[in-house]
């Protein structure tokens, strides 16, 4: 927990596949395993969770800190209209830390391709400035 997400008591669930992470983690895959055997009802220590810490979590993780950006996008055009465009309210979700609880939930995801996996987050809405911060010029990438 960040000392900004101590005072955000607010928990949402978010289907990783809508988490965007821009920045490629380094990860102890030991402690991935042992986060996926957590969700999965089979608490499992790891470097810097105990057993008994895994047992107490009952099968979830600690919220991950999410930024949210809503932005107006166009809609997809089907080559039948002309003129201006369809415009609709997007959200898009990023994450900038939190590596191996989100890579936990992306191998859940992955093993169950059937289910949609959600993401235990605390959210805290962002403008495109504040994330350029993170991104540069990057986050045309991902919002456009």
């Amino acid at each position: 927990m960040s000392m900004q997400s101590g005072h955000n008591k607010k928990i949402e669930y978010i289907p990783i596949r809508q988490i965007i992470r821009p920045i490629q983690p380094q990860l102890d895959q030991q402690k991935v395993d042992a986060m996926v055997s957590t969700m999965k009802g089979v608490p499992t220590a790891s470097q810097t969770c105990t057993l008994e810490q895994a047992s107490s979590m009952n099968g979830e993780l600690p919220a991950v800190d999410i930024f949210k950006l809503t932005r107006r996008v166009p809609v997809a055009n089907d080559g039948k209209t002309t003129g201006e465009p369809e415009m609709v309210t997007k959200d898009f979700y990023f994450s900038f830390a939190s590596c191996h609880r989100l890579t936990s939930y992306e191998r859940l995801q992955n093993e169950t391709p059937d289910k949609e996996v959600l993401v235990k987050c605390k959210v805290y809405p962002a403008i495109e400035s504040q994330l350029r911060l993170y991104m540069g010029a990057s986050l045309d990438h991902w919002i456009s």
